[in-house]
């Protein structure tokens, strides 16, 4: 019965085409504007963590003085810490595992003749434990040894991008990258990997289109010459003339993440940190009122850096009121599609035919209606995510359909044309055929 119900559906579209066309084009343009915003706010709430984001936490620590009430973010508690504070963590023992971390623009050489050097990739400063926690999968080689965090040896992880642009591809591990005129062995060559939002280090963007390229150990820091490239900020002047005088600052400049594996080793780590708060204090820092250590898991930290603004959940809203609106309009003229056919669904029912029987053929061509719609707007919403990563860079890679979303369209376009041919497929069932038939 319902292939026979999809036959006449289908007949009766092609019969009025103005009025299936304003009908489709209400449908496609509320699904298309809805589904537009709702992939943008689902990729942006996306956490790539995923089962690891329970065990990843970012430290905070109130490291500021001169009695200051607050400094840093609303709680009092910059994002970043020291790079004093950074080397003092380091000594813990209560995590699985630790890195300190921040990002640095060094000038790339190539083997190539064909490449001229390149400031383009990015160079992110870490310990061994980055590559662990936050899943970095390698295709040569692999991570330094645990040894050279604290031993120091000019050795590098390079991806893909930076493996073809420096020596052409392949299997490159104990060869020489060249950085600032300074020799680099490469130790590992990882999968080219960009996870939005970059969880780990929000400091310069959540949404950044360059991955990091270029890994080299944290115990180097001493070493280099060239200032970091991101956030660095201060509650107090401090005159800073090369990168070795940053180092002995109170400015924060630094990431610092810890993976904890179970709420015995997050009890023990807060309790390690309000230890850590106390015994700087006692060394005349932290000299404020609030002054204390905190962590914040990978879901936690996503909402307290506003990853998902209020604005996004508010144009998300909209979308879907403005769907609204498309379903009532739609409402209207499927109600005079279907009394024109009054006449018809009289002689149907005088010839046998139930009211369960009408209104599920007039559900069905609602629903036919439904997914041409559907996709419709389907195609509408790309257009729309394409204009949007064409105008906001922010969102040039997260601004695209993926199974989900084209799931969720189908399903919101099927609900839709559902809710809107409700009523007048039950409008023109309810009615008696009787009228029908003396008007004809």
């Amino acid at each position: 019965m319902l292939s026979y119900y999809i036959k006449l559906g289908l007949k009766r579209l092609g019969e009025t085409p103005v009025l299936t066309l304003l009908i489709l084009m209400a449908m496609a343009l509320g699904i298309a504007v809805s589904v537009t915003m709702l992939a943008l706010h689902h990729a942006m709430a996306y956490n790539p963590a995923e089962e690891k984001s329970g065990r990843l936490f970012a430290v905070q620590l109130a490291a500021y003085g001169n009695d200051m009430e607050t400094w840093g973010e609303e709680d009092g508690l910059p994002i970043q810490v020291t790079h004093r504070d950074a080397m003092n963590l380091r000594e813990s023992t209560i995590p699985l595992r630790q890195t300190p971390m921040f990002r640095m623009a060094l000038t790339l050489e190539s083997h190539r003749q064909d490449m001229p050097p390149s400031a383009d990739f990015v160079v992110r400063v870490a310990d061994r434990d980055f590559f662990e926690m936050f899943g970095v999968n390698f295709v040569y080689g692999g991570p330094w040894d645990k040894t050279i965090d604290l031993d120091t040896a000019r050795v590098a992880v390079i991806n893909q991008s930076v493996n073809e642009y420096a020596f052409g591809g392949g299997n490159n591990v104990g060869k020489i990258l060249l950085m600032n005129e300074t020799e680099y062995r490469v130790v590992g060559i990882t999968e080219d990997s960009n996870p939005l939002p970059r969880y780990y280090d929000l400091t310069s963007g959540a949404y950044p289109i360059t991955p990091d390229s270029v890994f080299i150990p944290y115990s180097l820091a001493p070493q280099l010459e060239s200032f970091p490239n991101g956030n660095i900020s201060g509650w107090a002047a401090e005159p800073v003339n090369e990168f070795a005088d940053l180092l002995q600052t109170e400015f924060v400049w630094q990431v610092y993440w810890v993976e904890l594996p179970d709420a015995q080793a997050v009890a023990a780590y807060r309790d390690y940190l309000a230890g850590y708060v106390d015994q700087q204090q006692q060394l005349g820092r932290f000299q404020n009122g609030q002054a204390r250590g905190h962590i914040r898991d990978v879901q936690q930290w996503l909402t307290y850096n506003r990853v998902i603004k209020d604005d996004n959940r508010v144009m998300v809203g909209l979308s879907f009121m403005f769907l609204l609106v498309c379903l009532v309009n739609t409402v209207g003229l499927l109600l005079a599609r279907f009394l024109r056919r009054m006449n018809e669904t009289g002689v149907r029912r005088a010839l046998g035919a139930s009211k369960l029987q009408i209104f599920q053929q007039y559900i069905t061509e609602v629903s036919l209606l439904g997914l041409l719609g559907g996709g419709a707007g389907l195609l509408l919403s790309m257009v729309g995510l394409w204009g949007i990563r064409s105008l906001y860079t922010q969102y040039a890679t997260i601004a695209y359909l993926d199974a989900t979303m084209v799931a969720a369209a189908v399903a919101i376009s099927l609900a839709s044309s559902l809710i809107a041919g409700t009523y007048p497929a039950y409008r023109v069932c309810a009615a008696q055929p009787s009228l029908f038939l003396k008007a004809q």
